[in-house]
């Protein structure tokens, strides 16, 4: 499996992952042209995308779609709430929607789960997402036991998807602030609340205690995601991560730390 993080952050998200039998990208988040610029870059071109997995309906997550929906023949997968969104906040989209139904997945519920996903021997795991969007959600890709967690944009991580994703070989995972960078910044204190809410963003400690429980000897990557450039610094991620890390005991000697910013491009491969 190959992963590469077009951008990620505040301004525009989206992430590419290949695997020998598809090629996707989780969220469309910057425009069409970025996102063609950015995988020319690693020889990739939308025209040869088979999926996109939608992961909520904020602009930072879908701003390139309605183009890029015009230039490839992805499949689009996504829960119903998630669509409900694009429909009512997207312009143009609901027509384009009518008109093109075939090419929308809808994402289907289990009980407190969602149903696992196979398309090319690679199966795909939607996992619960808490965020102040309709029906958000993050994503577990397995081919032939090599996993990719996919989960940003959620205020906290249901104890279900904790058991879902122990032990993965590389988790792209939300470290979105520095909760006193947060609190004396000069963003209405309202959109403090927002975002240190169970509906938010996770901070720095929040996600990195939830990395510490869940890491294991298959780990080999930790992409810290959705870091914002106004309250977070990449070294206090560092720092964060190295202190509790060490005073949780675990060992993170083969587990390489990758800091995402929204001109990143970073790649891996598994």
């Amino acid at each position: 499996m190959i992963v590469k993080i077009l951008a990620s952050g505040s301004t525009g998200n989206s992430t590419y992952i290949s695997t020998a039998t598809f090629k996707c990208l989780i969220d469309a988040g910057i425009s069409k042209k970025q996102i063609e610029l950015r995988l020319n870059k690693i020889g990739e071109s939308v025209l040869n995308l088979d999926y996109i997995f939608l992961t909520h309906e904020h602009k930072d997550h879908i701003a390139g779609l309605m183009v890029l929906l015009k230039y490839s023949k992805a499949l689009i997968y996504l829960t119903r709430g998630t669509l409900n969104g694009l429909i009512n906040y997207l312009n143009g989209f609901e027509a384009y929607y009518q008109d093109n139904k075939e090419r929308f997945i809808i994402i289907e519920k289990t009980g407190n789960n969602y149903a696992k996903i196979t398309v090319n021997n690679v199966v795909i795991t939607p996992l619960m997402a808490f965020h102040d969007a309709n029906e958000p959600v993050g994503y577990l890709f397995n081919d032939n036991n090599k996993k990719i967690v996919y989960l940003t944009d959620t205020g906290y991580v249901h104890q279900d998807v904790v058991k879902l994703i122990k032990n993965c070989d590389c988790y792209i995972f939300e470290t979105n602030h520095d909760p006193e960078i947060l609190m004396n910044s000069d963003r209405p204190y309202i959109l403090k609340r927002r975002i240190l809410s169970d509906y938010g963003h996770l901070s720095n400690a929040d996600s990195i205690y939830t990395l510490a429980n869940i890491v294991g000897d298959k780990t080999k990557y930790i992409f810290c995601a959705h870091i914002s450039q106004e309250c977070n610094l990449r070294e206090i991620v560092k720092m964060t991560y190295e202190r509790i890390f060490l005073k949780l005991g675990v060992d993170n000697k083969n587990i390489n730390l990758v800091m995402t910013l929204p001109t990143d491009i970073e790649e891996v491969k598994l």
